[in-house]
């Protein structure tokens, strides 16, 4: 899917009004006109995580946002960009607006599932989202915080997320060269539903959440069987 067709389907979901009401209630709505407006910004940085290697670069994203931006908003194309319009522009948008326009597009799905799906998701006792990130530091923390990467340093957030409670229920802060299927997110409940990516995909884990008996949702790994 490229960036436009993307555009297409996601703004039946989720209009502009939307997203400038979103921005007003929680406080990063535009105070003056500018270049980089909170709407195109909006569609810009999610479409761009179609490209997987635009993610974390924000040399990548200024080269995206150039090629992509007439296509998404053809009145108003945007023919240069710095990294620091990009960064700026990240540090001062508050992170409330987009857990906003999560929990709306969390809402329209919730709206469109049918009684059987509601029946089956009412069996759980919560939902947990399970995800981690990697910050590059100064490399003269190397020997605290060890990277993927030789001569860098790096540290890794790995967190789990209540889906149910909307609240961050364990957050872990380990040097950046850690595997995230070493995180400790697993409890003892039943009933709980994981939902992880192929970063924490573990026979080990498979097994303490199906002797938990509870349930998880995450990629097929293609390099290994079942």
């Amino acid at each position: 899917m490229d960036a436009k067709e993307a555009f297409n389907k996601f703004s039946t979901v989720l209009s502009e009004d939307e997203i400038k009401k979103l921005a007003r209630k929680y406080g990063a709505e535009d105070e003056r006109e500018r270049k980089l407006l909170v709407v195109p910004f909006f569609w810009l940085m999610l479409l761009s995580a179609i490209k997987s290697g635009t993610r974390g670069r924000l040399y990548n994203m200024v080269s995206f946002f150039t090629v992509t931006s007439h296509l998404i908003y053809p009145q108003m194309p945007i023919t240069g960009l710095s990294r620091m319009a990009i960064s700026k522009k990240l540090s001062k948008t508050n992170w409330m607006f987009y857990r906003g326009v999560y929990n709306k597009l969390l809402e329209h799905y919730i709206d469109l599932l049918n009684l059987n799906d509601i029946k089956f998701l009412s069996r759980f006792k919560d939902c947990f989202a399970v995800d981690g990130s990697v910050i590059r530091l100064n490399k003269t923390l190397e020997n605290v915080f060890k990277s993927t990467c030789k001569s860098q340093a790096a540290l890794k957030l790995n967190v789990k997320f209540s889906i149910v409670n909307l609240v961050a229920t364990k957050l872990q802060v380990t040097e950046g060269k850690r595997h995230d299927k070493k995180f400790r997110f697993i409890t003892k409940a039943p009933n709980i539903l994981y939902l992880f990516d192929l970063g924490y995909w573990s026979f080990k884990n498979f097994k303490k959440i199906v002797d938990a008996k509870s349930f998880f949702v995450s990629r097929l790994n293609p390099s290994s069987s079942l």
